[in-house]
């Protein structure tokens, strides 16, 4: 989904629906949630200043009426503008991606004038495209903002060009696959009104510096001083072939004969070889103190093995390469 709002009050009305400093630089990213009174993350964005007071919110297709519903109930004047329809958006992901880039465009690709959370125009083929270096797969990669009568062709120029690196078409499960292994959640399944940031282990996008008392603000600052009741952690089993178990969401938990938690996401990890599994655990519990510990993983009545990951599968330093 992609909203825009501009104006000389849009970066006001944003600083104050969502959690993060909302940068007002044209090209400048902002990964950030949306809350409600009570500190549920009623949304999962990423804020892209075109220009000065000038903005585009990206979130996921399912909840295209959701976010456009709760971001207009908190705005003074009605600004959002729902431009879902305008743009296609492809994804060229992967550690070969700036070289394909560089084959596409004459534009400079560099990590030092194209950084990551970054945005700026890029020309293919004598069209204009709005290009922004983010990532949801946990690598190199950038996302096209293309108007929807130029898509097909350049989607055929980027597979033309792309033979030259072994390019492939990849959908949304191997999309989930591939944030998963580089631990990134997904709205709906593992954020939720009924979770908060500091229970997601997403309290690096809240901002307490920003003059202003955003959405949520109060209710944070009550939460940010008392221990959480549960935490995100990711799991993989120890025995791991495809599909056995299938995983998915809202299994059991247990340490020993108790259940601690629920699973939120699971999948395959081809990369890895691991069966990979997303859960809040209860307050109390720690991955320090897990580690060592017998936990499992009911599928369809059955438990299987399962260790804590200190880390996501997928570590390294993407932004910076």
């Amino acid at each position: 989904s992609k909203f825009e709002i501009k104006g000389e009050n849009a970066h006001e009305e944003l600083q104050k629906i969502f959690t993060a400093h909302i940068k007002n630089e044209k090209g400048d990213c902002t990964y950030t949630q949306m809350l409600n009174s009570d500190a549920g993350i009623e949304g999962d964005v990423i804020v892209v200043c075109l220009d000065k007071n000038y903005f585009r919110i990206i979130s996921s297709a399912a909840t295209r009426e959701r976010d456009k519903f709760h971001i207009n109930k908190f705005l003074k004047n009605k600004l959002l503008e729902d431009v879902t329809e305008d743009y296609c958006v492809l994804g060229v992901f992967g550690p070969k991606s700036r070289e394909l880039m560089k084959s596409l465009s004459k534009n400079d690709f560099s990590n030092e004038k194209f950084g990551f959370a970054k945005g700026k125009e890029i020309n293919i083929n004598s069209k204009n495209i709005w290009a922004q270096r983010i990532s949801y797969v946990g690598e190199l990669g950038y996302e096209l903002y293309i108007n929807v009568e130029d898509a097909k062709n350049i989607y055929q120029i980027i597979m033309e060009k792309g033979k030259k690196f072994s390019i492939s078409n990849c959908g949304l499960h191997a999309l989930d696959i591939l944030r998963m292994e580089s631990g990134f959640l997904h709205w709906g399944y593992d954020i939720s009104p009924e979770e908060n940031q500091y229970q997601a282990g997403l309290s690096f996008t809240i901002n307490y510096k920003k003059n202003i008392d955003f959405i949520g603000k109060q209710a944070l600052l009550k939460i940010k001083e008392k221990q959480i009741d549960k935490r995100m952690m990711m799991f993989v089993l120890e025995n791991n072939k495809p599909g056995e178990p299938l995983m998915l969401h809202d299994e059991p938990i247990y340490l020993d004969d108790k259940i601690i938690g629920r699973t939120t996401s699971g999948n395959f990890s081809f990369n890895y070889n691991k069966n990979l599994s997303y859960g809040y655990i209860n307050s109390g519990n720690t991955i320090e103190s897990l580690k060592n510990s017998k936990i499992f993983i009911e599928v369809e009545k059955i438990r299987y093995k399962a260790n804590v990951l200190e880390k996501p599968l997928n570590y390294k330093n993407f932004k910076c390469s």
